[in-house]
């Protein structure tokens, strides 16, 4: 016997009108959705935008379920469903988020096309939540990936997800153009780093740079690209560094000692550690008393 698609999901309304974590209410409503076809998978979801989240999520778990299985074969549907899905929202704020998240759900599955178009509205929407779709997008999709574009609208913005998209996945070729403008407009030590370490190389105005601002990120960077620091360097890094639970920059420039086996330094720090650790708490602690100074 054939069930249209209005009767299959009256099944699974009749389901969804008390939700369970377990039991025969929860199997029937997931076993309901999964008679549903991929066509209708796909009507189902357009017809339900505006319904509550339990529903919708079956929906679209299943619709990723099929997805996973499939090979492409799918493609022209999906493109529709987002072309449908996007008509949906009526300017309504809440209906536009869920519509983007079906679409951040299914994008790696669109053909390069309709993925274009998507990125396109995504940024032209100009919104810090959309931005952040466009660049998770972007950034797992090798055929799309534009780092120029990226940093373009880190300059704009100085949004850290680009710049952080940008030391990870950018050339090193091109990492080499933007590296000097990365250090002087970042204001992440370890993504400057990272972004350093995968350029062909680094000028100088990043390392003195680098020094100046970050001095954690500055000895991490020293450690990994084979620059050596003399003892009373990597002391005044201990120095400056930051130290407490949220930015334990200190820890990070003893690891970077330890890494360039500059034992002397280290024994001078462990002599002085009692010092140290009263530094660390009173930071912790937010005190306004004067540190404690190091013996020379």
């Amino acid at each position: 016997m054939e069930y249209s698609l209005s009767e299959k999901l009256a099944r699974i309304y009749d389901c969804a009108q008390n939700p369970a974590p377990y039991g025969i209410e929860r199997s029937l409503f997931h076993a309901y959705v999964a008679c549903l076809s991929f066509d209708e998978l796909c009507e189902a979801i357009c017809r339900t935008i505006e319904d509550d989240a339990p529903l919708r999520m079956a929906l679209r778990g299943r619709l990723l379920r099929l997805l996973r299985l499939s090979d492409d074969e799918h493609a022209e549907r999906l493109s529709l469903l987002v072309e449908q899905a996007q008509l949906l929202h009526k300017g309504d704020h809440v209906l536009r988020t869920r519509v983007d998240a079906l679409l951040s759900a299914v994008y790696s599955w669109l053909p390069v096309p309709t993925r274009h178009a998507v990125l396109e509205r995504w940024i032209d929407r100009g919104t810090r939540g959309t931005a952040g779709r466009w660049l998770k997008a972007l950034a797992t999709d090798d055929a799309l990936f534009d780092a120029k574009a990226i940093f373009e609208y880190w300059r704009e913005s100085h949004d850290t997800r680009a710049a952080k998209i940008l030391a990870y996945q950018a050339a090193p070729a091109f990492l080499d153009v933007v590296l000097s403008e990365l250090a002087t407009s970042c204001g992440e030590g370890w993504i400057i780093s990272k972004a350093a370490l995968r350029a062909t190389s680094i000028p100088d105005d990043v390392w003195h740079l680098l020094r100046e601002k970050h001095p954690a990120s500055f000895a991490y960077l020293c450690a990994m690209a084979g620059r050596q620091l003399t003892d009373e360097e990597a002391i005044a890094l201990v120095e400056e560094a930051p130290s407490g639970i949220l930015d334990d920059g200190r820890g990070l420039v003893v690891w970077s000692i330890g890494q360039m086996g500059l034992i002397p330094a280290l024994d001078r720090l462990r002599a002085n550690r009692d010092t140290y650790a009263a530094q660390e708490m009173a930071a912790i602690l937010g005190s306004t008393r004067q540190m404690p100074e190091v013996s020379k």
